[in-house]
């Protein structure tokens, strides 16, 4: 039996985010997104060596940042959004600011198609949460974006 160099259930990326309070946001994940926990390496100072969780059909990987690791907590500004597609971003977006995400856009339809909002998860990753409304060539979203550069 060979072992598949890409793990069963997994694609070419996985995200993997340094979060110093990494066991609240498992648990922040599975409200507002309906995160399911696959496994958890707890750590004696209770920390996580590493967590895997489930969004939909992929994985996410995370743990808290040590001192032999590279990843630390977002500061203000993270340089990285996780995109999540849902089946209703309006129920979906509500969900996740109940459970205690930060809005930083609210939900509204996009000119490329998407209807979208974005959000801060209360350990400081960003989440564009979004359902695709229209199937649109990449002609039409130009000319859409070239429209509404032109109003301001």
């Amino acid at each position: 039996m060979s072992v598949k160099p890409i793990p069963e259930g997994y694609h070419s990326i996985t995200p993997y985010l340094g979060i110093q309070k990494a066991a609240e946001a498992i648990e922040f994940y599975k409200k507002a997104f309906g995160a399911v926990e696959v496994m958890r390496l707890a750590m004696p100072d209770g920390g996580i060596g590493h967590a895997e969780l489930r969004i939909g059909d992929c994985p996410i990987m995370l743990g808290t940042p040590c001192d032999q690791g590279p990843l630390s907590n977002p500061d203000q500004s993270p340089s990285v959004g996780l995109h999540l597609y849902v089946n209703d971003v309006d129920a979906s977006y509500k969900q996740a600011i109940a459970a205690g995400g930060i809005v930083v856009s609210e939900v509204k339809d996009q000119f490329y198609g998407d209807r979208s909002g974005t959000l801060k998860d209360p350990y400081g990753h960003l989440w564009f949460l979004a359902t695709r409304k229209e199937d649109l060539t990449q002609e039409q979203i130009e000319q859409r974006a070239q429209e509404m550069f032109q109003q301001g």
